[in-house]
């Protein structure tokens, strides 16, 4: 895994495997994710009014005061009362709250990610009632975050996924990804949305983010759980690019082939 440290000095990134290649912000460690991880959170009044009445405000209005715009919410007005899985883009570490504070306000956003937020052990108990599901390396876990993924999409809550896996900041096209993140909803039987983050602004300035939603992604009822894998992952990436095609962006920061 390649970590650009200096790529906030020059503005311009190098990169030489697109599924692998990591350039995140933060570069927190990636602790295993321990054999007693509790994926399903408890319900408690405290939990609820932290989530609700803190959570949910605070980073809202961080989204608003920082541009952050959202087109085609219409697209989600069929799947109110349903669970279904979002797929987005992984541009900037601002991702892991934009949608459940801002995007999706009426729903509870659960959102897949690495176990880097658990290096931060003060907030843990925060981080699980903010519903991130730390992906884990063994066996027992991993069988646990399916179980709680099914959970909740059953209980009609949102399961966001990042298929690029590993952040580009800026970034403005879809990169190619891989589509074992698709099995979920095509073995639960759930819907997908696609939703792509563009930048826009003006050239040679900090640009802003647009959140984009796509139109919903029904798996095929004739299909095998691996055939809706695949077409789920292609219909996707598909409906991705044409969104990041369709809307102009600003280049903030240069992607180059090495």
């Amino acid at each position: 895994m390649s970590r650009n440290k200096d790529w906030k000095k020059t503005k311009t990134i190098y990169w030489h495997d697109e599924l692998n290649d990591d350039f995140d912000e933060v570069g927190l460690t990636r602790p295993e994710v321990p054999k007693n991880y509790r994926y399903l959170r408890r319900f408690h009044v405290s939990a609820w009014m932290t989530y609700y009445l803190l959570a949910k405000p605070i980073l809202g209005l961080y989204c608003f005061f920082h541009g952050i715009k959202v087109k085609g919410k219409e697209n989600l007005k069929p799947l109110r009362h349903k669970g279904y899985f979002i797929y987005s883009n992984h541009v900037a570490i601002s991702d892991v709250f934009k949608f459940a504070s801002y995007a999706v306000p009426k729903k509870r956003v659960n959102i897949i990610g690495y176990s880097d937020a658990l290096s931060l052990k003060p907030i843990r108990p925060l981080i699980r009632g903010l519903g991130y599901l730390p992906i884990p390396s063994d066996i027992d876990n991993l069988k646990k975050l399916k179980e709680a993924i099914k959970t909740l999409v059953d209980k009609n809550e949102v399961v966001l996924i990042y298929p690029e896996a590993h952040i580009w900041p800026y970034y403005t096209k879809i990169r190619n990804f891989k589509d074992v993140s698709f099995s979920y909803p095509a073995e639960f039987n759930k819907p997908i949305i696609p939703a792509v983050t563009i930048w826009r602004g003006k050239k040679g300035k900090k640009t802003k983010q647009t959140i984009i939603f796509g139109k919903a992604i029904y798996i095929n009822p004739e299909f095998t759980p691996l055939e809706n894998k695949k077409y789920l992952h292609e219909q996707c990436l598909l409906q991705m690019k044409e969104i990041s095609d369709k809307y102009p962006q600003v280049e903030y920061i240069k992607y180059i082939k090495d």
